[in-house]
């Protein structure tokens, strides 16, 4: 009797799993922002978030971006990333011909800047700081109680700067800075010191013996129409606008301190002399901690300005109309017009403004660094010779985009030597060499890294001669390593024994902006584009159309194949 009821107790639980029925998963629905394929049309510019349905039947086959794709009436293509898209529909009907569409995503933050590509953030650096290396700490030997302290760091084996990354720290202060490609530096509190500021610097210890100056500054003010020198370890104010008149001259020694008052700007019709040395730096700053100050303004021939081991704090004070100068529309910290600037191991850090302004002018710039500033500044009409330098965080050290122009340094109408100098951490450009003027602009042994538009951007217009060259330059981790944008047809860029590496685009032919005519060439000699997004891509807004012929290859390795130039040897890795 007991077999007999486990015999049907088992047929009932057999009968209620047969009959219950398996749940199968809700099929995915379209997202937000959603267009059946119908609507699509080519050449045209879709929000995100985007997403394509088919409602078609007779489509036989696709292929987005030459990969076949599954797409079947009622499927739905999800689109999560910027980008430029090409799809390409195959239909039942033999006699129906290919049928292609262009078509873009966009987001509203960006659309203004970027096209066609994807949105790009710099990748993040790892922290690691190398065995027997050591910390090389530039600073100003004397505070005021008023004031931010800047201090500058190298990290150094043999004396030569280490291209390390790592993070630093303040412990009196709880600030926290960054060391990239060897260098960074950070701005304390001078309350956070007594006779001494301490730091971590990766593994590291580094101690910086400081010492307050005492007593009444001395005042400079008015005019000065002799000469004036400023002694040793002075310390200075300058409480309004001072005017150095073509009759006088100012020398400040080694180890000074200059405080200026806020919006204060320094006129300079005659020769300026920043006299530091390399264990004795002098430092300009704001008078008052949080401020800013004007700049230095030079307007004749005769107003000269030469520094060596300085370092230039918070200028920029002006964007109203009288200092509206160029596309950062902000005041520089030098502004020099038919005159000289020659720098020599300065260090110019935490401005609000822009760095240089020169127009008409000769620009000398060696073994200086340009940190945290809207811009590294507009070179304009000018002949610039930059070397062994550093120009980082436009205009600040965040993974934060932002579209105000925050190129590295920008380049109009002038002539340009640049030599063994990055430019790194641009929310804009690293390079921007453009406007609609000519030049001739060589750039060797120089690194383009972590801007979030293009390493260098490149244009001209109308007829303008201008040329690029660019020799044993190194691309990396930015939207565009290299762009050659609208342009005339007399503008060469040429790039020898380059390497563009994990770039959104290694090199690009072709502008953003959808009125841009690009007519100049590129030549990439003897260079690699490898582990890019796209290694190469040649793509004009205006008509949506490569032009193959202006972008040239000799002996360059990509690191996959590419469709528009399939003659390009692909490196097996």
């Amino acid at each position: 009797m007991k077999k007999r009821k486990l015999f049907f107790l088992l047929i009932f639980l057999i009968s209620i799993t047969g009959c219950s029925k398996k749940e199968e998963p809700l099929p995915e629905q379209p997202p937000e922002g959603s267009i059946n394929l119908s609507e699509l049309t080519t050449k045209t510019d879709y929000y995100l978030p985007f997403a394509i349905v088919n409602d078609k039947d007779n489509i036989s086959a696709a292929v987005l971006n030459g990969e076949a794709i599954a797409f079947s009436s009622g499927d739905f293509i999800k689109f999560e990333e910027t980008g430029f898209y090409e799809l390409v529909l195959k239909y039942k009907d033999q006699g129906k011909p290919d049928e292609t569409i262009l078509f873009t995503t966009k987001v509203k933050e960006r659309e203004a800047a970027e096209w066609g590509i994807r949105e790009w953030v710099p990748e993040s650096f790892e922290s690691v700081f190398p065995a027997g290396a050591e910390i090389e700490g530039i600073y100003p030997r004397h505070y005021s109680d008023t004031t931010d302290i800047p201090f500058i760091f190298y990290i150094k084996e043999s004396g030569i700067i280490k291209p390390v990354y790592c993070e630093g720290m303040s412990p009196s202060t709880g600030t926290a800075f960054n060391i990239k490609q060897g260098t960074g530096s950070v701005v304390i509190n001078s309350a956070s010191i007594t006779s001494q500021a301490r730091f971590t610097i990766g593994s590291k210890q580094f101690i910086a013996p400081l010492t307050k100056i005492q007593g009444v500054p001395v005042e400079l003010k008015g005019t000065i129409n002799s000469r004036v020198v400023i002694p040793a370890n002075a310390l200075v104010r300058i409480k309004a606008n001072l005017d150095i008149l073509a009759s006088g001259s100012l020398v400040i020694n080694e180890g000074a301190l200059i405080l200026v008052d806020e919006a204060v700007d320094i006129n300079i019709s005659g020769p300026v002399t920043f006299a530091g040395s390399s264990d004795n730096p002098i430092l300009v700053t704001c008078s008052r901690r949080g401020g800013y100050w004007g700049g230095f303004i030079t307007r004749v021939a005769t107003g000269t300005v030469k520094a060596q081991h300085s370092i230039f704090c918070r200028s920029g004070y002006h964007n109203t109309s009288g200092y509206f100068w160029g596309h950062a529309g902000r005041q520089a910290l030098f502004y020099t017009e038919n005159s000289t600037l020659d720098l020599d191991h300065c260090y110019i850090t935490d401005h609000i403004g822009q760095i240089f302004y020169p127009i008409n002018s000769s620009i000398n710039l060696t073994n200086i660094l340009v940190q945290r500033a809207k811009t590294g500044g507009q070179v304009n009409y000018s002949n610039l010779i930059l070397r062994n330098s550093i120009f980082t965080d436009f205009p600040d050290d965040t993974y934060e985009y932002k579209d105000e122009d925050n190129d590295a340094l920008y380049l109009s109408a002038s002539d340009a030597q640049i030599e063994n100098t990055i430019f790194m951490y641009a929310k804009d450009d690293g390079l921007d060499s453009g406007n609609t003027e000519g030049g001739t602009i060589t750039l060797s042994n120089c690194r383009f890294e972590a801007c979030f538009h293009e390493g260098a951007a490149l244009s001209s217009g109308n007829n303008a001669v201008k040329k690029h060259t660019f020799t044993n330059c190194v691309f990396t981790n930015c939207g565009q390593g290299l762009e050659l944008g609208f342009s005339s047809p007399n503008h060469l860029v040429v790039a020898e024994n380059c390497q563009f590496l994990k770039n959104g685009v290694g090199i690009r032919y072709g502008d953003n902006y959808e009125w841009a005519e690009v007519e100049g060439k590129m030549i990439i000699r003897n260079s690699f584009s490898l582990n890019n997004d796209r290694d190469v891509w040649n793509m004009v807004r205006m008509t949506w159309s490569p032009v193959l012929e202006n972008l040239t290859f000799e002996n360059t390795v990509v690191s996959k194949p590419c469709p528009q130039y399939p003659g390009l040897p692909v490196m097996v890795q």
